[in-house]
């Protein structure tokens, strides 16, 4: 198999604006809500988030997606530079053998300086290091941060995007009037309950209802008819429940339970990809649109490189703001941002993303697929189940590989070694080509 040459890397991202950042150490890993997925990696109080409409609650599952194969994809594109990332329980050393493995695609000179703890007390940085994360945890709160986390979880909130000065849908928040750390009873809590949910049943169709730090969409309701509104307001009452239980125990100064009601603009939804240096530059590195389930998850992002330049040039100014707006508050490194412009050329920041994105590998791969091999139109997949394992599948797709088509940015066995939990990326000469890739490959996707 060819060697991976990046266009760029994070690496040399955080050396951009004439500053240098080695002292820089990536810890990947993405957090639950409810599910504790490994005993190193307790549930996060301070730091709280929601995902009702998650894709599973096997905690084994959950950790091969959030602690191994989403943290693989991030840290592809990182360089040299420490990345650390955790193990999972009782689970040998194969885990740890795929992101090797991954890893070895890429030129030596860009590969990540990968090694793996079983909690954070583990983690040993050199004098002077920070960590660079993807969301702020409380098991990572003592480690000195590249970003005070703080700032970093405000930032990841829909709220705090919806009263921000960025264009944003017109929103409503409806924040509870309880208090962080004081003890209510059950009545209390099912009025508080009740009243934060009107605001949804009393609102016309169509319309969007979040979560203020809902995972990967996973709190996120697109309500255009009364039945997806009563199947809205059934799972918000339960996840306030839990969220107001949560925040009795919180330390926080400020309430943390929420909803963001906002207008449903029809128009085109784009993931931009960027990183924001340390003088508040914005970088551009992908524009792509974005591919959802009917359930809202989150599955993939797709990547034409020939319209890239003019992406570039259609939101620069929304790039602009987002670096500005970030700097401002105290944040570099990567970022992404879900960006919609209706039918009129208005563009609205519908979400950020504060961190490594799904589709930021696309834009670090221009050369390697469009410019070397005439490959022009790409797809990346998360998460793809696929009912074979690695070698399996590296056999039967041996030329693509070879003629570097293909490449794989996450990969994990499930428990029982009978499926493999993957993201990877197809590249074509053109849209119809990429269709019959994607068909060959889907032959051996799990159903459902």
């Amino acid at each position: 198999m060819p060697q991976i040459i990046l266009d760029h890397t994070l690496r040399e991202f955080y050396c951009q604006d004439e500053t240098e950042d080695s002292t820089i150490v990536v810890v990947n890993a993405l957090p639950t809500a409810e599910t504790q997925m490994t005993r190193g990696i307790p549930l996060s109080i301070k730091y709280t988030y929601q995902s009702p409409n998650v894709l599973t609650r096997d905690p084994d599952m959950l950790a091969r997606l959030y602690l191994q194969v989403v943290p693989q994809i991030f840290g592809f594109i990182a360089g040299d530079m420490p990345l650390i990332l955790f193990d999972l329980d009782n689970a040998g050393q194969a885990h740890r053998n795929e992101a090797y493995q991954t890893y070895s695609q890429l030129t030596p000179g860009q590969r990540p300086q990968l090694s793996f703890v079983a909690q954070p007390s583990d983690i040993q940085l050199p004098a002077g290091a920070r960590i660079a994360i993807a969301n702020p945890m409380d098991c990572l709160f003592s480690l000195p941060h590249a970003v005070d986390p703080n700032v970093h979880y405000d930032l990841l909130s829909k709220k705090s995007l919806a009263l921000s000065i960025l264009p944003s849908p017109p929103s409503e928040v409806v924040d509870t009037v309880l208090r962080p750390g004081k003890d209510y009873d059950e009545p209390t809590l099912d009025a508080e309950i009740d009243r934060m949910t009107k605001a949804v049943t009393t609102r016309a169709c169509p319309f969007v209802a979040k979560m203020p730090q809902s995972l990967s969409g996973e709190g996120v309701f697109l309500i255009r008819s009364d039945s997806e509104k009563h199947h809205a307001v059934e799972v918000l009452q339960q996840e306030l429940r839990r969220s107001l239980a949560i925040m009795r125990q919180s330390k926080m100064q400020t309430p943390t339970s929420s909803i963001i009601l906002q207008k449903l603009i029809p128009g085109e939804n784009v993931a931009l990809a960027f990183f924001v240096t340390r003088r508040g530059r914005a970088i551009f590195t992908s524009c792509c649109p974005q591919l959802v389930d009917p359930h809202g998850h989150w599955e993939g992002g797709y990547i034409s490189y020939k319209q890239q330049e003019q992406f570039q040039r259609r939101y620069a100014r929304i790039i602009e703001l987002l670096g500005q707006y970030m700097h401002s508050k105290g944040y570099y490194g990567p970022a992404g941002a879900d960006v919609i412009t209706d039918h009129e050329g208005v563009q609205f920041v519908i979400d950020l993303n504060v961190r490594v994105i799904g589709s930021h590998p696309l834009g670090f791969l221009k050369n390697h697929f469009s410019v070397e091999r005439g490959l022009h139109e790409a797809v990346l997949f998360f998460p793809l189940f696929l009912n074979c394992k690695r070698e399996t599948f590296e056999d039967l797709f041996r030329r693509q590989l070879h003629d570097g088509a293909l490449v794989i940015t996450g990969w994990c066995h499930d428990k029982e070694e009978k499926t493999s939990i993957t993201s990877m990326i197809l590249a074509a000469e053109d849209e119809s080509k990429l269709r019959t890739f994607i068909d060959e490959v889907k032959v051996y996707q799990v159903p459902g």
